[in-house]
Parts: structure tokens; sequence; C-alpha cells
């Protein structure tokens, strides 16, 4: 067992893991955002549309409610604050990883690392690849560590996995 490798290995896991958890947060505060202005403007619509026309006033009250109630199901806020407990717990296992490593410690860091992931909800593996990619390219390692994304990959990439049995 060579503890510095296995630290690197295991430090790697969890910068990859903030990353990660960072852009979920990014995209469900985004979403959260994008659907609280659309009720906004359709809210306003439904006002206008009372006092001047009433079909306008029906279409834009269902559409408040659709989007109300589909950003409700998806729990947006409630997922963007889980990925920032998240990011930030894996945050504070990589402070605790600046000292140097023995035995011992890499024990108690692995199972800090397992209570986090205990946590965390299944991981859209195309979106971890890209964040494996960046890290990696963020650390300087060499082409040949980089997975291949293809570009509608990463377009869904925060939605759901695309061939995600495809990634190199």
């Amino acid at each position: 067992m060579n503890v510095d490798d296995d630290k690197h290995d295991l430090l790697f896991g969890v910068r990859r893991s903030v990353r990660y958890h960072n852009r979920r947060r990014q995209f469900f505060e985004s979403f959260n955002t994008v659907v609280t202005a659309l009720s906004l403007v359709f809210s306003s619509a439904t006002v206008y549309g009372v006092l001047k026309e009433q079909e306008l006033a029906m279409i834009a009250g269902s559409l408040v409610t659709i989007l109300t109630a589909f950003n409700l199901v998806i729990g947006s806020a409630k997922k963007a604050s889980l990925h920032h407990d998240l990011s930030r717990r894996f945050l504070a296992l990589e402070k605790k990883m600046l000292s140097q490593p023995d035995i011992e410690s890499m024990k108690l860091w692995i199972e800090e690392r397992l209570d986090i992931e205990a946590d965390e909800p299944p991981a859209l593996r195309v979106l971890n690849s890209i964040c494996h990619n960046e890290l990696a390219r963020a650390m300087g390692y060499s082409k040949e560590y980089l997975t291949n994304i293809t570009w509608y990959q990463r377009i869904f990439s925060n939605f759901f996995d695309v061939r995600e049995h495809a990634i190199s």
C-alpha cells in the first residue's frame, strides 16, 4: 500500500465530487430562478388577462400552475441545498487531507468520504466524467487520462445520462 498514491487518488475523487456537486447546485439554482421568473411573467399576464382578456388569463394562469407544480415536484430549491451541503462536506474533507498522510489518517478520510457518499443521490455518470476531465486538465494530466464526451452528452449532462456506457 503506497499511502501517497492512495492519498492522491482519494484527493482526486474528493475534488471531482466538489466540482460535481457545485455543478448540480448551480443547475438547480438556475432552474429555480428561470421557473420563478416565468411564473412572475405569467402571473402578470394573468392579472392583465383578467382585466382585458379572459382567454389570456386562463392560459397564463394555467402556465403558472404547471410551472409551479413542475418546480415543486422537481424540488429544485431542496436539491440545490442538498448539493451545496455535499460540496461543503467534501471541501471540509479536502482541508483535512492537507496534512501528511499515514495509514490511520487514510482510513479516517476514506471512512468520511464513504459517509458523505452515503448521503448522495445517484450520480449522473456523464456529468461526473465532465468533472473528471476538468479536474484532470486543472491538475496537468495528459490527454490519455481524459474521457471522451460528445457534444450531445454535454448538452443533456445535467438532465440525464446519454450513452453513458460509451464513455471511454
